[in-house]
């Protein structure tokens, strides 16, 4: 028995057991069994760690604007907070309202180049859903519904501050495609920085991420970078993606709460009859 917890090492060993659950999931025939099996394990490894009042599920993510994202493999949630529409009693197609997502990520084995162009398209659809917001300088914090009203430095613009994007990512058990051809294949998926994704994690190799190359400081998002990266440590990899996604789970930024908006079609109504109560 060890005489202390070591958390890191910790982490660490829930990355190297997704491997194992990776392998188990491509042992069986059917391959929707397959992707359904890897998400799950991943599911699991992180409801384990991330904080209460975060869920984690898959399904599509919506906007009040009528906008629908492709199928997510991966949806982390405001537990508390989240429009949850699920069809036919199954939350595996279940809608979130995109004001309560935190992050969504798409799940690949061994991911060709092929398989990461069908992420980026993927994700590049999450950034462009739109969370309503009035013209005003208020926002909220992941977790809260309460609302602050801040400088105009501080408004909510998730085209120019990381914190206020929904973190997007790409998980998979190793990497079959160089740097450069990734960092080429999202100048033409992308096409503007506001769109990238956050990190791309193969379990079995190194993470890809952004440098601020004038500081020479890894960063949270393409915003903040002038160049994609690769981590030469490849046995932190998972601890790392936690850290990221725990940052902004911390620092995340959305707008007020409105469910109104995706349940009834006008805010105002007019009366028909008026009766007494006393």
């Amino acid at each position: 028995m060890e005489e202390r917890f070591d958390s890191k090492e910790y982490i660490k060993i829930l990355g190297e057991e997704l491997i194992s659950d990776f392998i188990k999931a491509g042992k069986t025939t059917h391959t929707c069994a397959v992707g359904s099996g890897r998400e799950k394990a991943l599911m699991n490894k992180l409801k384990s760690i991330l904080p209460h009042g975060v869920g984690v599920g898959s399904g599509f993510v919506i906007d009040s604007f009528g906008n629908t994202s492709s199928q997510c493999d991966l949806i982390i949630y405001e537990e508390e907070f989240a429009l949850k529409f699920i069809i036919n009693n199954d939350d595996t197609y279940a809608y979130y309202n995109c004001e309560s997502v935190i992050a969504v990520g798409e799940i690949k084995s061994d991911a060709s180049i092929a398989d990461i162009e069908d992420s980026f398209k993927k994700l590049k659809k999450i950034r462009e859903l739109i969370r309503y917001r009035e013209n005003d300088n208020r926002f909220r914090c992941y977790l809260s519904k309460l609302v602050a009203c801040g400088a105009d430095s501080e408004k909510y613009e998730p085209n120019e501050k990381n914190t206020d994007q929904i973190f997007t990512f790409v998980l998979c058990k190793s990497l079959k495609t160089p740097l450069s051809s990734i960092a080429n294949k999202a100048k033409e998926v992308f096409e503007t920085k506001d769109k990238y994704f956050n990190i791309i994690l193969p379990i079995e190799g190194k993470p890809i991420t952004y440098l601020e190359e004038n500081i020479n400081s890894l960063v949270q998002s393409a915003l903040d970078a002038t160049a994609l990266c690769e981590l030469s440590d490849n046995d932190a990899g998972f601890n790392y993606f936690i850290t990221k996604l725990l940052y902004q789970i911390q620092h995340g930024r959305s707008v007020p709460l409105n469910t109104q908006r995706y349940i009834q079609s006008k805010n105002r109504f007019s009366v028909s009859t008026i009766t007494p109560i006393l």
